[in-house]
Formats: C-alpha cells, structure tokens, sequence
C-alpha cells in the first residue's frame, strides 16, 4: 500500500530493445518497506520482462556500473522480493566500509550476474544500439547515465515523479535542492521523452524545463494501481481509528494532525478520542514532530508504525474509519488513491494533483482550518464502521490501471522511435 502495485496488467508488448535503470531498487535493499518510487520502477521492471524483445538492467553501485541481462534480471527480481537470499559480500563490498551489510550484498551479487561492468566515470558497452533507456526511480540522473545511453544509440526516457524540491526548498535537507536540481538539468538536457505522473508534474517540468531552454517531448501517464478484492472484511474495533501514511517529514504536515488529536486530548476522555495510525519512517527537519511524538510514546490513542508491511497496511487501511492525507504539496498521492479504490473515505488538502487524480471522492480541508479537520473527523467518527464505507456515498474516481500507463508510454516511446 506504500505505492503502486508490482504487477502490471495486460497491455501491449513492448516492440523495441530496452535498458532499464535498477539503481533505485539496488540502493534500497535492506531500508525497509518500498516506498511508492520503488514500487513504480519495480512495476517498470515486470512491465520490461513481460516482452520477448532484449531487455538489459543497468545500475550504478560502489566503483562503478553493472549491466545484467535478462536472466540476470530475473534472479535479481526475485532475490529483491525475498524469494531468494542474497549471496555473501565479495572482497569489494567487505573491504567497504561505508556499505550496509545488506547493501553489499545485493551489489557484490549484481557483479557476479554482471555481462558487462565499467567505472564510475563511464557507462558500460551497452549490448544493444538502439531502442530506449529508461530512468524510472530519480536515480543515476546525471550525465554519464544519460548523454552514455544517448551516445551509445539509445533514445532516453525519464519519468519524473515531481518536482517538489523546487518548488519548496524549504522543507528540504541541507544540499538537497542543489544536487536535485542539478539532476533536472540533467534530465531536461539529455532526455528526449519526459514521462509525467500527473499533469500537475508535467507542467512542473515545463515551467523549470522552458528556463533551462529545454525541450524534450511529453507523455502524461497516471500511475498504475493493481486490481484489489473489494470484498474485504473490516476487522472490528472498540475504537475509531484514522490512518495517514508517509513519511514524516515537514511537508507530508503531520503537525496539523497533532494539533488535532492535541484538542482532542484536552477535550474528550481518553477511550473516546480516535486512534491516530502514523504509517512511516521519520525523516528530516521536523524535531518539534518527533517531540511530541515521543512525549506521547504510550497514549492509547497514538500508534507509529515504522516499518509496516503491505498486508498488515492493507488491513489497517480497510478497518479504518478513513485517510488523512494533510500533504502541503504531493507528485501524485498514491496512498489517497488506494484508499479511494477500496471505498475508505478521504480527508485532504485542496491540491491540484488531488482534484486531478481523485476528483469530488475525497473531504477537501483548508490546511490552515484545524476546525474543519477536527469537525470532519468527528464526524467519521462517530459511524459505526461497519457501515462505513457503505455510508460514504462519494463516487468513486477512474482508478487508473498499468496497462494504461504503459500503453501511453508506448505511443510516446513508437512516435519518437
């Protein structure tokens, strides 16, 4: 539930030679539960071996680059998703000392099932001159990924999840907003097809793009969600409960939430005030959170989960009696989507991404309304949640599928090629 589901549905096969980027995958072995930009360049990767045309993966690790073939590809698929080990660390990976056990792993792995290895300052001899290079995961942007695969033949194509570093620079880490946009330029220089989550992304891009007097073309493709049962089965609960998933970092406004449940502690017994579900790992400049977060370690009331999997997720979103997405700005928003697909209700800010993907389905609040927020909640409530998701009688939004954003991105990919 971090992201978009791993399996994509039918769509049509992919009619050309393609190299894809696993950086993003390789550098998140062992860091816990995929987030969303994992889970859609894994989605990308199922997507790419689906077809019979060649495929390869390439990923920048510790001293350089490894090509893997397809077969290659396969093992490392399933040693990612637990259903083979990683092998023990080579000499290189021991001697790294900066490198996560499990980390070294996975590359001491990546150079053994390697058809082709460079260093680090130049991109391997790609076994395939022409199709597409595609960059799905914000990693191993820059020059020598890039200008490498366009030099070697390739057309590159790079889905940009958002651009929000840019735009709000202050919710960012120190010397984040330099090497990110450092990328971008990258991206915008040595792409020629931009692939946009959303609308609101791709005019993001444009805006930045157009300055850096780059022109790339554009395909706007929501990301895919995976078919899920309908018929689920809330699990019953003596209390209300609430859900918000995300990191906890400045902008994802997990303070407004604590604001509310800080009324609500001061206003209301303690086996009536609702349960607040916080679903992530904590992130960067936002002590004054985790403060009061650990000054209420232990309330009946407040739970943090860190290190949630997917089913357990599953099924404290479906028991719930709704999301709270407080996000001040999001590329795309997948938790609020997953929830609108299983009929749990929303309550978010008035975003442009989230009129565009969720459209009437969600309870819009002004982030700056602590009442409005601390009235709709009360409000869920007080339902009973059986008769939840039975009661809320918003329409549905277009749940978009993979086989539509990968037969987008096809069209994209035939008209340039």
């Amino acid at each position: 539930m971090h992201g978009a589901g791993t399996k994509p549905d039918t769509t049509k096969n992919r009619p050309y030679n393609a190299v894809l980027d696993i950086t993003r995958l390789t550098s998140r072995v062992g860091r816990g539960p995929f987030t969303g930009v994992d889970r859609v360049e894994l989605a990308y990767l199922d997507w790419c071996l689906s077809a019979s045309e060649p495929l390869y993966g390439l990923a920048r690790i510790s001293g350089g680059h490894v090509v893997l073939d397809r077969a290659g590809l396969l093992v490392f698929r399933s040693k990612l998703l637990g259903e083979l080990p990683w092998g023990a660390r080579d000499i290189r990976a021991r001697l790294g000392v900066k490198t996560p056990k499990a980390r070294g792993e996975a590359e001491s792995d990546l150079r053994r099932l390697a058809v082709v290895r460079s260093g680090p300052n130049i991109l391997p001899q790609l076994p395939v001159a022409d199709g597409v290079y595609f960059n799905i995961g914000h990693s191993n942007l820059n020059k020598v990924s890039l200008s490498g695969a366009r030099e070697a033949g390739l057309t590159v194509a790079t889905l940009v999840h958002d651009l929000i570093p840019l735009d709000w620079p202050q919710f960012q880490r120190e010397g984040t907003v330099q090497r990110f946009e450092e990328k971008m330029r990258v991206v915008a220089r040595y792409s020629d097809l931009i692939v946009a989550n959303s609308a609101d992304t791709e005019s993001r891009a444009r805006y930045y793009f157009d300055q850096w007097d780059a022109h790339p073309d554009y395909v706007t493709s929501h990301l895919g969600l995976a078919p899920c049962d309908e018929n689920f089965r809330p699990s019953v609960n003596n209390r209300s409960n609430f859900v918000t998933i995300g990191t906890i970092e400045p902008r994802k406004n997990h303070g407004l939430l604590l604001d509310v449940w800080g009324q609500f502690e001061s206003e209301l017994p303690d086996d009536q005030i609702p349960a607040l579900h916080i679903v992530g790992q904590r992130g960067w400049k936002n002590e004054e959170t985790f403060k009061r977060l650990d000054l209420w370690r232990g309330k009946c009331w407040l739970h943090e989960h860190n290190d949630m999997d997917d089913p357990a997720l599953r099924q404290l979103l479906v028991g719930s009696h709704g999301l709270l997405f407080p996000t001040i700005a999001e590329g795309f928003g997948l938790p609020s989507l997953e929830a609108a697909q299983i009929g749990i209700p929303v309550l978010c800010g008035d975003l442009a991404i989230h009129r565009e993907v969720l459209g009437d389905y969600p309870v819009y609040a002004d982030l700056q309304d602590i009442y409005l927020w601390k009235k709709t909640i009360l409000e869920q409530a007080k339902q009973r949640q059986k008769d939840l998701v039975h009661a809320h009688k918003a329409k549905k939004p277009k749940i978009p599928t993979w086989s539509d954003h990968f037969d987008a991105v096809n069209a994209a990919v035939t008209k340039l090629l």
